[in-house]
């Protein structure tokens, strides 16, 4: 049921390159398919953070630091009860490197309420990229989400228009912002109009583009039900 999320896809990849000290505390070397990667400790159930060794430790750590502790936190599954504390000093004391990474798990609070006005308050003050908001939004399906979303979308499709090809990296996170926004009020609206929008970029003429069609509708369950 849960996905990972693109940033987090990403931060997980950076880990994997940082020098061992950098992230030693939150991920650990294993072999997989012949090759040493590095995973969260947070996988392990016998894996825990005292909400106290965190919240002394937060003020002394870069963000480099933080955002590596953010990214193992991000792959916990299921919450328990001090993993919900964790969250919730997360998005008090995070910042928007912080807030894309833990967006998924934030779909887990225990406050849906508070995960929904979060997320809101996220996509309200456009920090860029916005997609892993989006692809939260999707989870929850929370109808208070509508109107900003219908907001964003007509932001997006400027943006988009302003870049009809993919000339640098950063214009990936442009089409995923327009993409997952799609995807969300598709599915928080059930308006049919979105999933035709999705489908309809499906035929563009760059590949990368296509294949990011793709993943945006697979990791959002969405069928494109082509003719």
């Amino acid at each position: 049921m849960w996905r990972i999320s693109v940033l987090v896809e990403f931060c997980m990849a950076k880990a994997n390159r940082m020098p061992v000290d950098a992230n030693q505390e939150w991920f650990e070397t294993v072999e997989t398919g012949g090759k040493l990667i590095r995973v969260s400790k947070f996988l392990r159930e016998d894996f825990a953070v005292p909400i106290d060794f965190i919240n002394a430790r937060w003020q002394s750590l870069t963000l480099e630091e933080r955002t590596s502790f953010a990214c193992a936190f991000a792959a916990r599954r299921p919450l328990g009860d001090n993993d919900q504390e964790l969250l919730d000093f997360l998005m008090k004391n995070g910042e928007p490197r912080i807030w894309r990474t833990i967006a998924l798990s934030v779909v887990r609070h225990r406050d849906q309420g508070r995960a929904v006005n979060f997320l809101l308050s996220r996509i309200n003050e456009n920090v860029p990229p916005l997609a892993n908001y989006y692809q939260a939004i999707c989870y929850l399906s929370a109808s208070e989400c509508i109107p900003a979303l219908r907001q964003a979308i007509t932001k997006h499709r400027i943006e988009v228009a302003m870049h009809p090809t993919l000339e640098g990296w950063a214009d990936r996170f442009i089409y995923l912002d327009y993409l997952y926004c799609a995807a969300a009020l598709l599915i928080t609206t059930g308006q049919q109009e979105y999933r035709a929008e999705l489908v309809g970029i499906k035929s563009h003429p760059d590949e990368v583009i296509r294949q990011m069609v793709q993943m945006v509708l697979t990791t959002s369950s969405i069928e494109s039900k082509e003719e």
